[in-house]
């Protein structure tokens, strides 16, 4: 009680003199799925591809959402504020493992917050950057298909433009103005002598009402290498309308990237990493001095969906990028297309089905533009993918 009185003299806007019960939560998602492709690659213990052509078999970490299982708890501090806590992992159901596979993070979801309902919420831990967030509470790809988590599926290549959605050691404050809501983070570097390399900031504000017809967003996301302090830079904007059982959606992506940005270990993107997802050309990984990788990539996003009853929804959606390089071999484009239809057997749990087909041109050809958590990259021109599953919520 000490240790309380103590917290309510240091925030008195917030507190008042009678402490509520705490509450805790466990929460969570199991999605597999089954998945044909063509052109697909696997890859031995080292890491290098051993073959390459059609693929079937169940999809790794999820399907139309990640699996993963969470605890969040929060305490009453009077006056409206709260302090909470989430704690989330992600993992493989097919195998147990964590995802994405060779990930050093147990829990990709990890902070602690203060709520004020006039002040808004500061949080610190591991956490979804705001250009990710910005984009989900919009214009992101196949929304409905998650109203209670809106997050990442197997097909979101988006996601790749979104720095992986998720940032480590980030702080992060959040305040809701009506239907106006602002999001920033700043994400110290923590490298000795470095001043800002290794950091992350960023700025999102959306317009966003719970049920109306209207919703936009725009975000700025800059990134600072873990040694060069060169930038990586990320700017997007959209937004969504509903009419009646229709819905569509549509969204811009930029990346804009300094040749000598090569490692940020706080997304985690490791140089290693930045090579599997096209980003840096193999040859940086070990001299981020020689010209190479790309310069600018940019996306767009369009998508419609119908609700032909309360339990069945079908979407189609389709993402067309340019890439242009620090050397010709990296520019290229590339255009996905995707459709998938949802049948919710009850409140929790789902049917799906999907099939998705990209083509990929130049130096986005091998790279990995399907979403973080996605399939392997096809080192072919075109690839074609077709996926069911079932999804259920706990």
């Amino acid at each position: 009680m000490k240790k309380q009185t103590l917290l309510c003299t240091a925030l008195s806007l917030w507190c008042s003199a009678t402490w509520a019960q705490t509450s805790l939560t466990l929460y969570g998602v199991l999605d597999a799925g089954l998945r044909y492709q063509t052109h697909g690659v696997s890859y031995g213990a080292d890491g290098a591809p051993v073959s390459t052509g059609k693929q079937f078999g169940m999809t790794t970490g999820g399907g139309l959402t990640e699996s993963y299982w969470g605890l969040k708890g929060q305490e009453d501090l009077g006056g409206g504020a709260q302090a909470s806590f989430v704690l989330e992992s992600h993992f493989d159901p097919s195998s147990g493992g964590i995802t994405p596979q060779g990930s050093v993070n147990f829990f990709q979801v990890s902070y602690v917050a203060l709520m004020s309902p006039t002040l808004g919420q500061l949080s610190l831990g591991r956490q979804y950057n705001v250009a990710f967030e910005g984009t989900t509470l919009a214009y992101g790809s196949n929304l409905w298909a998650g109203d209670q988590d809106p997050y990442t599926n197997l097909f979101k290549p988006e996601q790749t433009m979104l720095a992986g959605a998720r940032t480590s050691s980030m702080i992060q404050y959040g305040a809701q103005l009506g239907d106006v809501i602002l999001l920033g983070q700043y994400a110290p570097g923590g490298q000795a002598g470095g001043g800002g390399s290794g950091s992350q900031i960023g700025a999102s504000i959306a317009y966003a009402p719970p049920k109306g017809p209207v919703k936009v967003a725009a975000s700025f996301l800059r990134t600072r290498d873990d040694v060069t302090n060169a930038k990586f830079d990320i700017y997007t904007g959209g937004g969504s309308l509903n009419i009646g059982n229709f819905s569509v959606n549509a969204g811009y992506f930029e990346n804009a990237r300094d040749n000598a940005f090569t490692n940020f270990g706080n997304g985690p993107f490791s140089s290693v990493d930045l090579a599997g997802l096209g980003i840096i050309s193999p040859a940086q990984v070990v001299d981020p001095n020689i010209p190479g990788g790309f310069d600018k990539r940019k996306m767009i996003l369009a998508g419609l969906t119908y609700r032909f009853t309360p339990a069945v929804t079908v979407a189609v959606n389709g993402w067309w990028t340019k890439q242009t390089g620090y050397t010709p071999e990296f520019n290229g484009w590339a255009h996905q297309y995707q459709i998938v239809a949802g049948y919710s057997l009850s409140k929790r749990s789902m049917l799906y089905a999907e099939a998705d087909y990209s083509m990929y041109r130049g130096g986005l050809i091998g790279a990995q533009l399907v979403g973080v958590n996605g399939q392997s990259p096809s080192t072919s021109s075109t690839q074609l993918g077709v996926m069911a599953g079932l999804r259920h919520y706990f």
